[in-house]
């Protein structure tokens, strides 16, 4: 180990609780995360408290050292990576600190599917849900402002956040929310978060008119700070302008966040076109019918299905270039059943986009269709080299 990098790892074992790692072979499990970049950082922190991320956070700010606060690594554009340290909330922040009637309160290291597994038995559930949810952190769903298959009902994750304890970049810990403003100045007992919510509401002022210029008009926006809609004449929403920031305006420490019902009754439709074009037509007609999910995969995607389980070889005809998977849900079966058979005679009969649709009810068949695209995600990233 070079002495650059001992004296860093004996000042931060000095500091925290947690483990503090610099040596080669640790080092490179954080050089890569799940895309195809490669950055080799110069420590990795695992904190097991508040105080180890304010401590972490105050010395690299003294020392000009950045700071990558990473969840499971399951990003592809190489979010987590980095050349400084490596604050790596996944090992041991990741306890449920309590559920309420709709709210939940956590540690950014809870994996999104074991929330969603406690919250079951209360008849509850976190409606956005990333694609890699059996590793994907709570962290991380909030720092990419993540939204899942499930996005036409549930929104993002900004929509659901209630609250959050952050840590700053020079260690100062404070709680944010939607911060209440009298004749636009912030209310806040604490000094420190009034200042910061002044400031903030004076820079969307000044520059209002260049922030809605910049507005994207897609239906989803995932690029950039969400200055959006952040202002509102009685309030400043400063976690949802956290949210999705990639821990660039701070760490989040512990959230809570806003749960709903789970659905009583589930249905999805498998609609199989012979050309992409026709499926991106029908999605157009699917999302008259409110549904909760619509998904696509084309011809590759299908074909890794097929490696993967025989039954997809049965279920989806070789000639398919496209499917659309198309989930709804509802508190009446019937109804149900009804939407699923219109969304068939919309897209097949009526329209005659697609050639062929299979649905599913029961919960082992729903549970078939559902895995499919997370079969084909874990293939794709076990394909190496140019295929990949």
């Amino acid at each position: 180990m070079d002495p650059q990098r001992q004296r860093l790892q004996e000042d931060l074992r000095g500091l925290v609780s947690g483990e503090v790692r610099c040596d080669d072979v640790f080092l490179q499990l954080y050089a890569t995360d799940a895309g195809l970049y490669q950055i080799r950082p110069s420590a990795v922190v695992r904190p097991r408290s508040t105080e180890d991320i304010a401590a972490v956070l105050r010395y690299c700010n003294e020392h000009v050292i950045p700071v990558h606060p990473r969840g499971a690594g399951s990003g592809l554009a190489g979010e987590s990576l980095g050349t400084g340290v490596v604050l790596d909330c996944s090992v041991h922040l990741r306890r449920i600190l309590g559920i309420g009637a709709d709210t939940v309160r956590l540690q950014p290291g809870v994996v999104h599917e074991r929330l969603n597994a406690s919250l079951r038995r209360y008849g509850r559930v976190f409606g956005p849900d990333p694609a890699n949810s059996v590793v994907t952190t709570m962290g991380g769903v909030l720092a990419v402002d993540g939204s899942g298959r499930r996005w036409l009902k549930y929104g993002s994750a900004r929509r659901h956040v209630r609250s959050l304890r952050i840590v700053l970049a020079d260690g100062t810990r404070m709680e944010v929310g939607r911060e209440p403003l009298v004749d636009g100045r912030s209310v806040a007992a604490d000094e420190r978060l009034r200042d910061l919510v002044d400031r903030l509401v004076r820079l969307l002022h000044e520059h209002r008119d260049l922030i809605e210029l910049g507005r994207p008009r897609s239906r989803v926006n995932r690029a950039g700070y969400h200055l959006f809609d952040a202002l509102a004449p009685d309030a400043l929403n400063l976690a949802g302008m956290i949210v999705g920031s990639e821990g660039t305006l701070a760490v989040i420490s512990e959230m809570t966040l806003g749960t709903q019902p789970l659905p009583a009754h589930r249905g999805l439709v498998m609609l199989m076109f012979e050309r992409l074009e026709s499926a991106v037509r029908a999605a157009q007609d699917v999302v008259d019918f409110e549904p909760v999910a619509c998904d696509l995969l084309d011809r590759r995607h299908l074909g890794l299905a097929r490696e993967v389980d025989a039954r997809y070889e049965t279920l989806i005809p070789a000639s398919t270039e496209a499917m659309l998977l198309v989930e709804v849900d509802g508190d009446d079966p019937t109804a149900v059943r009804d939407r699923l058979r219109k969304i068939v005679e919309q897209v097949k009969l009526r329209k005659g986009l697609a050639f062929e649709a299979r649905q599913a009810l029961s919960d082992e068949n729903i549970e078939l269709f559902l895995q499919l695209p997370r079969e084909v995600t874990r293939l794709l990233l076990r394909l190496k080299g140019a295929k990949r």
